[in-house]
Order: structure tokens, then sequence, then C-alpha cells
């Protein structure tokens, strides 16, 4: 799901750029209101990417397509492969939350990574700067999130997957405009179901 999983996550990178949710919404409520929905452009702007694996990596390719400027940090990426795949690798991870003006998480959850975009990272970014996850659910602390969007310190996010799944009726990030969220639609293409099915089918054979 590799591909599947990337290609939504730019999916959200563009929607939270352009506004492209809220507009649509006002349009289905018969309004017109083009001045409530400036966006920015992806050109030029830096995308911070936490954890360079397979998804990591797809992303950064078609950052670099729309001129974005990568930064990286993953521990176990080495420079001589940054260097191959033309981003600049961060050793700290506060490198990456003070300059990005776009972060997407792409890490696995462990007991290292659970939490740890918390309120004193949200504290240590870029004022306004817009966070996506489409990795695994609580690596953002939720609760956090709130507090940094409602403050401005967080402009936006783009939400994919969740502490509780699914998310209880109450959740309060539901009610904020500046957030997107889909119900974990990372794998959900024909492509990916079928690529994860051969997947384990090769496993499975390579095994016996």
């Amino acid at each position: 799901n590799t591909i599947s999983t990337a290609e939504l996550t730019f999916s959200m990178l563009m929607a939270l750029a352009r506004k492209i949710p809220q507009a649509h919404i006002s349009m289905k409520e018969g309004k017109w209101s083009r001045k409530d929905f400036q966006g920015t452009e992806l050109y030029n702007k830096t995308l911070g990417i936490l954890g360079m694996g397979r998804i990591g990596t797809e992303v950064a390719k078609r950052a670099q397509a729309f001129g974005m400027k990568v930064l990286a940090y993953d521990p176990f990426l080495t420079l001589a492969r940054a260097k191959a795949l033309q981003v600049d690798l961060r050793e700290n991870v506060d490198e990456v939350y003070g300059v990005a003006d776009f972060i997407t998480v792409h890490m696995p959850m462990t007991d290292e990574t659970k939490g740890m975009i918390n309120a004193a990272a949200f504290a240590k970014m870029k004022k306004g700067a817009r966070i996506l996850n489409c990795a695994r659910g609580g690596i953002i602390k939720e609760s956090d999130l709130l507090d940094a969007l409602q403050s401005g310190q967080v402009g936006g996010a783009g939400l994919d997957v969740y502490e509780t799944e699914p998310p209880p009726a109450d959740f309060p990030l539901r009610g904020l405009p500046q957030v997107v969220m889909t119900p974990h639609l990372g794998a959900s293409t024909q492509e990916a179901q079928e690529n994860v099915g051969i997947e384990v089918a090769e496993a499975i054979t390579d095994y016996l």
C-alpha cells in the first residue's frame, strides 16, 4: 500500500494548502465565498518528512515535483541515501519543526514515537505550520493538537488515523474547520488491496 498511502498524503497536503474540502462544503451550501478560502502555494514551501521509509520516500518525490524543499528526519537514514533522494537530512527533529511549512508523519508506532508530536513539539514549530498523519494514530497527541489548532500555533491538520478508531461522536477535532479528516483510507484503493493480497500469497509460498 506504499503508493496508495503516499498519494493520499499528498492529496491531504494539497487539500490543506488550498482549503478544498472547506470550499466544497461551502459550494454545496449554495454559497460563493471566494475571499474565505485563500490558500497557499506549495512551490518553494518546506515539507518536513518524519520517517523516510518507502512511503516517506514516495511523498518526497511528489513534493519535489511540486518544487517543494524537503527536509527529512529519520534516525535510520544514511547521509548517502539522503543525498541520493535529494532531501536535506536533519539529525534532530527540532530542526525540522522550526522551519517546515508542512510536516508529515511516516513512522511506525513504537514506544519512542507514541505521542512524540505533543505540546512541546507544537511549540517548536513554525507558527501556522500544517501537520499531516496518514501513518499511525497515537503518534500525534490529539488533545495537544486541539490546543495548538485553537491557539493558531498550528494552521491546519490532515488526519487519516486516530488514537481511537473510529473516533467518538464528540471527537473535538471534528468541529474545527481547518482540520481535514478521512476514515483510515491509506490502503483503500483497488490497486493497494490487490498488491497486499499478492504480497501475502508470495510470502506464504516463499515460506513453504
